[in-house]
């Protein structure tokens, strides 16, 4: 063989040889290669990687860190090891924040809003994109509330976990008076209908404790929405209900006497049932040792107290309320409509509201917090609910702002963030498999763009605006220059996934179909 025909063979097996090893580089490259997860599709082998850790129960952060789930559990929390199984997918948390998913305590479950259709999924995206995995729903229709309930834990549906705690079991006399046979045989019928828990409203005293009575004994957790009534939070502390909601009847339960209603005062108008409220724990005679002993009692009998600070700021300031920036996008036409001022829709009681009327809910804010941070520091359990679609109140975002308030309220982030997972989870008796971010634990975890301690706003799946320095975030307390060309103002925040029993749904994903949906359904309107 001839010198050149050696140096041909040498040197095509060469280039062979190389292009083996870049093709095989290439295949351990790709197979190697992180796998992001498919939104809404269940992964056997999660790897979270290099996150920093919101656990829950209001220690600080820590990491960052890895986190495995494994079959729709977290299996660990810490370092991957080599030796490690490879994991179906991955997602890169370098920089974010992972959080347990949170719980929606007090919201309704709606597929209309005045009896015009309003479709459920619009509802159940928004709540998973303001990463809400778990809700406690105290007020819808039964029958579709518990399918609803079946499909999302099938995940043929994709909303959050549900339990239905359910206002139906009164009202089935048949026309019959409600005596204590009849409220002790409705909680017997919610106990065997399937529902979690009972909703209760306004009740006289005899009727309550028999309703109270019957669902210890069948074991179902009960919620209170107390009307001004003879019953106040005194009568359901006492008599061992486990959480009331919103702010009505502690006060009142604090007044040396009662509240001073006008003459000509209706509680079925809208306008002055809202107008009045707002003025509860301004009166003169709240009596705020007996306001302090109220919660004594609440916390005594391991009452909760669910507030739904978020549900009644419009009253504080409408013009806010009605012109958030996100309804530019995601406010369904149905919904905007069921808003507009109207006495024939709960909630809907902007009429003419004052000025007047605006600061004296504000005044009520004020008062209203300081028990509710009383509460707290007493050891009190608070849980977080928004009440969301009424009062320009829309799905997650409201919950969102419920954190805010609770801020607002003299509670530090990490404090607002245990009210939202553990406290929720305590609640609701699922605190030994949710809440927190703890192996052996249901995998519903918030993978968060940001830290959420540091500005509760990065959870709003609409996003905040964030400083940056060379396209890097920074706190808006660092040293600038005027004119630095480096610094600029970013859209950041936003959660980048909910997830819930191990399945990823991607928040970005979530939104653009509510964008769709809200746009098919402005366009269908506007052709009418």
């Amino acid at each position: 063989m001839s010198t050149a025909r050696v140096m041909r063979v040498f040197v095509g097996a060469a280039l062979l040889a190389g292009l083996a090893l870049v093709v095989g580089q290439r295949i351990q490259a790709s197979a190697a290669a992180p796998k992001t997860p498919v939104h809404a599709k269940a992964v056997t082998r999660l790897l979270i990687r290099n996150a920093m850790v919101i656990y829950g129960n209001a220690k600080p952060a820590f990491g960052p860190t890895d986190i495995v789930v494994q079959d729709g559990l977290i299996a660990r929390v810490g370092p991957s090891s080599p030796k490690d199984p490879p994991p179906d997918a991955v997602i890169e948390a370098a920089g974010k924040y992972v959080m347990p998913g949170i719980i929606n305590a007090h919201m309704h479950l709606q597929d209309e809003r005045g009896g015009v259709a309003q479709p459920f999924q619009y509802e159940a995206n928004l709540l998973l994109a303001c990463g809400v995995t778990t809700v406690r729903d105290v007020g819808s229709e039964f029958e579709k509330a518990k399918k609803w309930r079946a499909d999302s834990a099938a995940h043929t549906l994709i909303a959050p976990r549900i339990l239905i705690y359910t206002p139906s079991w009164r009202g089935r006399t048949g026309g019959a008076p409600e005596t204590t046979q009849t409220v002790r045989a409705g909680v017997q019928w919610a106990k065997a209908n399937g529902a979690d828990g009972i909703k209760i409203f306004g009740i006289d005293r005899d009727l309550l404790q028999a309703a109270l009575d019957e669902a210890h004994k069948v074991g179902l957790r009960s919620a209170t929405h107390i009307a001004v009534e003879e019953t106040t939070a005194k009568d359901f502390a006492e008599l061992g209900v486990t959480s009331i909601e919103h702010f009505y009847g502690i006060a009142d339960a604090a007044l040396d006497g009662i509240q001073d209603f006008p003459a000509d005062h209706n509680a079925s108008n809208e306008v002055h049932r809202f107008g009045r409220a707002g003025e509860l724990y301004i009166q003169k005679n709240l009596n705020r040792a007996k306001l302090s002993g109220v919660l004594d009692l609440m916390i005594k009998n391991k009452v909760a107290w669910v507030p739904t600070l978020s549900i009644y700021v419009a009253g504080r300031d409408l013009i806010r309320a009605q012109n958030l920036p996100w309804y530019r996008e995601y406010l369904h036409p149905t919904m905007e409509e069921y808003w507009k001022p109207d006495l024939e829709h709960h909630g809907s009681f902007f009429l003419g509201w004052t000025s007047t009327q605006e600061a004296r809910w504000a005044k009520d804010y004020q008062v209203w917090m300081e028990a509710l941070r009383e509460f707290g520091l007493k050891g009190g359990l608070i849980a977080t609910g928004d009440d969301a679609g009424f009062i320009y109140s829309l799905y997650g975002f409201g919950l969102i702002h419920e954190l805010e308030l609770m801020e607002e309220a003299g509670f530090h982030p990490l404090e607002v963030l245990k009210h939202a997972t553990v406290n929720g989870a305590t609640l609701l008796g699922i605190d030994d498999r949710l809440g927190r971010v703890r192996q052996g634990y249901v995998a519903d975890l918030l993978v968060v763009n940001g830290n959420p301690l540091e500005n509760l706003h990065l959870l709003n799946p609409y996003g905040t605006d964030v400083l940056t320095v060379n396209g890097k975030p920074v706190s808006n307390y660092a040293t600038l220059t005027p004119g630095d060309s480096s610094v600029k103002i970013a859209r950041g925040g936003g959660i980048e996934w909910t997830i819930k029993d191990g399945i990823p749904y991607h928040v970005p994903t979530l939104m653009k179909e509510v964008r769709d949906m809200v746009a098919a359904a402005r366009a269908e309107r506007a052709k009418k």
